[in-house]
């Protein structure tokens, strides 16, 4: 039977979730993609999922990867990376908190299946919603193959079209407030203070999205910083491998990819204490409290301050990540979907 995948999300700007859904959707056999003929977001997407797309995935498995797909569909297999929404509503718009609020309980409940990226991720869908253990499992996310070590010449070339510093830590910035953009940069003004000169904090990523996510505020005035915006996949793995640390203090994640991608890449890990991002991180990153600025400023101070901490890191790290693959979380999915054909058929 082929799978027909609810791809709706796919046709707009390339986020964690259409990433996965991408790197899974390579590795997937016999599939039919369903899609809009236009990309639509918002309410005129949402009216699309429910209503046309129960008719074109009719008898066959559909895969919704991006935590929404339609209600009337029991033979489906959701994706639910992470119940945020629930969990801390305040860095949600209060359209986006209602709409999910509303839908996700129902689809979850018919929902043959539901996926999802860590422990922490299915303990709390399971503690919040009521999900049977038995219908729930984790398949965790996977690092490309552009994430990796690099060359020196690599890095240099990444340094000169980025205009990099020498010395930098380098900081994911987004519009998603999850992410303690704020905290993070009032942390390494702290920071810095006891930091050499020539060591500046480079923050990458797309400040986009505040209709999701609320405004963030001013963030350019930061001293001793540079904000680069959104940055193109060929530098992402140079810029990363070229830092002498990556900071990850965020307040809640499902899962925290760039953990893993930055690991690949050899960079030392500064990442929360908190929800699932100790549990990926695994052991091999400088964890503090992502509500405290002065736990986040110390441990900027400790990563940065200690070489051998760091080459310790980088080298723990770098094994770590190699167990993430996309190959294996792609296989999961399909004795997912096979487990859940079989089920049917025998009724």
């Amino acid at each position: 039977m082929r799978i027909a995948v609810n791809a709706r999300v796919t046709a707009f700007s390339m986020g964690g979730q259409q990433r996965v859904t991408a790197e899974i959707l390579k590795r997937l056999k016999d599939t039919d993609i369903i899609a809009p003929s236009r990309p639509l977001g918002g309410p005129e997407g949402h009216v699309w999922e429910q209503f046309v797309l129960p008719a074109r995935s009719a008898g066959r498995l559909l895969w919704s990867p991006s935590a929404t797909g339609p209600i009337v569909k029991s033979f489906q297999v959701v994706t639910l990376h992470d119940i945020a929404f629930y969990d801390v509503p305040e860095f949600f718009s209060s359209t986006f908190r209602t709409f999910y609020g509303v839908i996700t309980p129902p689809l979850m409940r018919r929902a043959a299946r539901i996926a999802t990226v860590s422990e922490f991720s299915r303990r709390r869908i399971i503690d919040r919603l009521g999900v049977p253990d038995d219908r729930i499992v984790v398949i965790p996310n996977g690092v490309t193959q552009s994430f990796r070590r690099h060359t020196l010449d690599e890095i240099a070339a990444t340094r000169a079209a980025l205009s990099l510093p020498e010395r930098y830590i380098l900081l994911q910035a987004t519009a998603d407030r999850r992410k303690n953009l704020s905290r993070a940069i009032a942390a390494w003004s702290e920071a810095q203070k006891s930091l050499p000169d020539d060591l500046m904090l480079v923050a990458s990523g797309n400040l986009s999205r505040t209709h999701v996510f609320g405004d963030i505020g001013d963030i350019a005035n930061a001293p001793r910083t540079k904000l680069l915006g959104y940055v193109a996949d060929e530098h992402m793995g140079p810029l990363l491998a070229g830092a002498e640390a990556f900071l990850f203090p965020s307040l809640y994640e499902g899962f925290g990819l760039p953990i893993i991608e930055a690991m690949a890449c050899g960079a030392p890990v500064l990442t929360a204490d908190a929800t699932a991002t100790a549990e990926v991180a695994g052991g091999h990153a400088v964890l503090v409290d992502p509500h405290s600025t002065e736990s986040i400023a110390r441990g900027i101070v400790t990563i940065a301050s200690d070489a051998d901490l760091r080459a310790r890191l980088s080298a723990e790290g770098f094994g770590h990540a190699a167990k993430f693959t996309w190959d294996d979380a792609a296989g999961r999915y399909m004795r997912l979907f096979d487990e859940v054909i079989e089920e049917r058929m025998r009724r």
